[in-house]
């Protein structure tokens, strides 16, 4: 399992090396994934990450106030099916763990995710692992699609 995190980190982590032509990971759609995006939009989840990326790409790598503002539409969106909404979720997770250039901005980003997945584990909607579970199924698919190219 924590070889597995190790991954999943690694791969979180790879956004800042993506920003210089690193690696590119297809997450979803057009325009989910770090240094991958293009083509028509194809739903609401890959217009929420084509908004981000065009945010990067305006204020820069690492924009902690880029990474919060889509963190907070796939948090208040209503999804149009559970697929979609546990896909938003994943992202969203992702997202809080990927490092940004402000401290403070990261921290909150962690913060909020850890605040949701705790009231989804006390409420017992969700498993103690549920986030590990979505962020696994979540690289899992990007693989399957050939979305991973590496430097």
């Amino acid at each position: 399992m924590w070889r597995t995190f190790g991954l999943i980190l690694w791969l979180l982590a790879a956004p800042g090396a993506a920003v210089a032509q690193g690696p590119a990971v297809a997450i979803h759609g057009n325009w989910c994934g770090p240094n991958f995006g293009a083509g028509p939009i194809l739903d609401a989840l890959d217009a929420a990450c084509f908004r981000h990326d065009m945010c990067v790409a305006q204020l820069g790598a690492f924009n902690c106030g880029c990474d919060l503002a889509f963190m907070g539409e796939l948090r208040s969106r209503p999804w149009p099916g559970p697929a979609l909404a546990e896909k938003a979720r994943a992202v969203y997770e992702a997202i809080a763990m990927t490092p940004c250039a402000d401290p403070a901005g990261y921290q909150r980003k962690l913060s909020l995710a850890a605040a949701d997945w705790a009231a989804g584990v006390v409420s017992g909607r969700e498993p103690p692992t549920a986030v590990l579970d979505r962020l696994g199924r979540l690289m899992a698919e990007a693989m399957l699609r050939g979305g991973y190219r590496g430097y």
